[in-house]
């Protein structure tokens, strides 16, 4: 019997947590959802989730950091704390892990990124960005060649396959080669747990490539906290 995990959104945004909620239903039970950061406890009383998905400033400038403590410090693991924030800003990671949060991801990822690093967190895995931009001298990605470095930065970025091809003025067959040398080389066996290690390591926040326009990025139209 498949067990569908709970998860409680709150987001600064009512588009965004409709968005998401009708996005994420697929795959989890969508509790609540809230713009309040300061409805959390609450909320975390009468559902009892597995996550709570959290913007780090919701409205009003209620903290998600500071709620998220509470729930940390009153149910320890059993509700798991995702945090997510369009602002890199290295004292929202601090506070995340000094808070015992189980994540902290940026809002420029895509769907099937996110549900990835859900999944991931309620198994008991925890994400962070540690490194902003990822040192060219960790031999770990200087397996790859500058084509294949391109290839992952832009499947880190969330970009359709169709796209990344014809933006390489390479054909699909051609990309999936190049992709399968990657898996090979980084040793992963798909492209979901290898973008989501790289994300998870700062990896995605190399320099970023300029030519290409955000597509497929699922919060492109909100900025905020």
């Amino acid at each position: 019997m498949i067990i569908i995990k709970t998860i409680i959104i709150i987001l600064n945004q009512t588009l965004l947590n409709s968005a998401l909620k009708t996005v994420l239903s697929h795959h989890f039970n969508i509790a609540a959802t809230s713009t309040n950061a300061n409805d959390m406890i609450a909320l975390c009383e009468k559902y009892k989730p597995d996550l709570v998905l959290t913007d780090i400033i919701t409205q009003n400038n209620k903290c998600g950091l500071i709620n998220g403590k509470k729930i940390k410090e009153k149910y320890k693991n059993s509700i798991k704390i995702l945090a997510i924030t369009s602002i890199p800003e290295v004292t929202f990671l601090r506070k995340a892990k000094e808070y015992n949060f189980d994540g902290l991801i940026y809002k420029d990822i895509d769907y099937e990124t996110l549900i990835s690093c859900i999944n991931q967190i309620i198994k008991g895995y925890k994400i962070f960005p540690d490194n902003y931009i990822h040192s060219d001298e960790i031999d770990y990605f200087k397996k790859l060649s500058n084509k294949e470095t391109k290839i992952l930065k832009m499947l880190c970025h969330g970009y359709e396959r169709d796209y990344i091809a014809k933006h390489l003025n390479i054909t699909t067959g051609t990309l999936k080669n190049y992709i399968s040398e990657i898996l090979d080389k980084m040793e992963f066996d798909n492209t979901s747990k290898l973008t989501m290690f790289c994300i998870s390591n700062g990896y995605k926040y190399l320099a970023t490539i300029s030519t290409v326009n955000y597509t497929s990025t699922i919060f492109k139209s909100f900025t905020a906290g």
